[in-house]
């Protein structure tokens, strides 16, 4: 969100956009540089060895924390009335 309001909806000389003039926020995962390291370690990485070649438990954290769970000083068992 922040490279989309700070490099290209706000900026003074905003980012290059794609060939059909669409903003590209994967545009820096996208790098030739990036997908060849990528696919370099892909190979690595099973369910055994996750936890040691990524962060899973902190994208799992954010995943929640994005769909609104996971907060902190929420009782997530406490009844509610609807």
């Amino acid at each position: 969100m922040y490279r989309l309001f700070h490099d290209y909806l706000y900026a003074q000389k905003p980012a290059s956009t794609d060939p059909e003039g669409r903003i590209r926020l994967d545009d820096w995962e996208m790098r030739e540089d990036v997908q060849r390291e990528v696919l370099q370690h892909w190979s690595d990485v099973n369910s055994g060895c996750l936890d040691s070649l990524s962060d899973i438990e902190g994208f799992h954290k954010e995943f929640l924390r994005h769909q609104g769970f996971g907060m902190d000083g929420v009782d997530y068992d406490r009844d509610v009335e609807v």
